[in-house]
């Protein structure tokens, strides 16, 4: 019996912490360079600010690149960079230790396009162009009606209390 209630509890804490955050990674220049862009929550949604981290690795190295980088991050919606057409453009951005965190929110629910562009601050020149992030943003989800899910909460317990005791019973009866 203790066994299934913590196989359950477990099941239920899963489903919930699984869907926090998540991202996505691309390389650069032939392997050379790894960039991870990880959002919160993971699926964006209109309206709502999805916080961005961009992590800039070395891969020789297997660690974040420790010298400063120049930035350019641009978002487009799917099919408009043929016409040059941007929703964010940051030029410029000084990123140190490799990580870059920025807020967005989005306000159109189609597929966005995300890219990157960096350079050493050292060598300004060289830019190098990483792969878009293709982002799927979603409607705005309905707002949680609170009471209907203390009332649904309430009844769910007292059912799995009443099957437990039910179960138990039975299981009791068997052995006996």
């Amino acid at each position: 019996m203790t066994k299934i209630f913590v196989l359950t509890f477990m099941i239920l804490i899963t489903t919930n912490l699984v869907s926090a955050n998540g991202g996505d990674q691309r390389l650069v220049e032939k392997g050379k360079y790894f960039i991870n862009l990880s959002r919160a929550p993971f699926t964006p949604h209109v309206g709502v600010k999805t916080s961005f981290v961009a992590s800039f690795f070395d891969v020789a190295t297997n660690r974040l690149i420790s010298e400063n980088l120049i930035v350019r991050v641009r978002i487009s919606k799917l099919g408009d960079i043929p016409k040059g057409n941007f929703i964010f453009d940051q030029e410029n951005i000084m990123v140190k230790g490799g990580v870059l965190e920025f807020p967005y929110t989005f306000s159109e629910a189609v597929l966005h396009e995300i890219f990157f562009d960096f350079a050493f601050a050292s060598n300004p020149e060289r830019v190098y162009n990483v792969p878009d992030f293709l982002m799927d943003v979603q409607n705005k989800e309905p707002q949680l009606n609170i009471n209907r899910f203390i009332i649904w909460f309430m009844l769910s317990s007292i059912l799995g209390v009443a099957l437990g005791f039910v179960f138990g019973f039975w299981v009791g009866k068997r052995r006996a």
